[in-house]
C-alpha cells in the first residue's frame, strides 16, 4: 500500500481527513478523497494486524478474549471505510479500475477479519489459527494490487 500513500502525497490540494461517513452509491469523488479513503482502509487493516500480532506465536484463550474488542473496533472501521470505497466512483478511468479491484480485495480481507474477530471473541485458538492464516493471505492479495497497473 506504499503506492497509495505515495500517490496521496503527490496529488496536491492538501490532505483530507479520514472518514467513516457513508456515501451514496455512485457518489463522484476526487482522486484525493479516494486516496484518503484507501489510506484510511490501510490504516484500519494495519491496526487489526497489530492487535492480531499481540496473540502470536500461540493464541491463548484469555489473551484472545481480552483483545477481541480491539479486533472488533478495527474490523468495524475497516467495514465502514470499505463501504465508502465501494460506493464511490472516480472520473479517472485508471483510478476507477483500481478502486474496483481494491474494493473486491478489501471485501475478502473483511470476510477473513470477521472470522478472526469471531474466533477471538469465542476464545477459540484452533479457529483463530486457521482464520489468521487466511486473513494474512487475503491481506497479501490486497497488497499485490499496488504492483498492478
Amino acid at each position: 500500500m506504499a503506492l497509495v500513500a505515495a500517490a496521496a502525497a503527490g496529488c496536491g490540494g492538501g490532505s483530507l481527513d479520514a472518514s467513516t461517513t457513508p456515501l451514496t452509491e455512485g457518489a463522484q469523488v476526487s482522486p484525493q478523497r479516494y486516496l484518503a479513503d484507501t489510506s484510511a482502509a490501510v490504516s484500519a487493516v494495519n491496526d487489526f494486524s497489530e492487535v492480531l500480532a499481540e496473540l502470536a506465536p500461540t493464541p491463548r484463550r484469555p489473551a484472545m478474549l481480552a483483545l477481541a474488542p480491539r479486533l472488533e473496533d478495527a474490523l468495524d472501521r475497516t467495514v465502514a471505510i470499505a463501504g465508502r470505497i465501494e460506493a464511490q466512483r472516480l472520473e479517472d478511468l485508471r483510478l476507477e479500475a483500481q478502486r474496483e479491484r481494491a474494493s473486491a480485495a478489501l471485501d475478502g480481507v473483511i470476510a477473513e477479519m470477521s472470522l478472526v474477530a469471531d474466533a477471538a471473541a469465542a476464545g477459540d485458538p484452533a479457529g483463530m489459527a486457521g482464520a489468521a492464516g487466511r486473513y494474512a493471505s487475503s491481506v497479501g492479495d490486497l497488497r499485490s494490487l499496488t504492483a498492478s497497473p
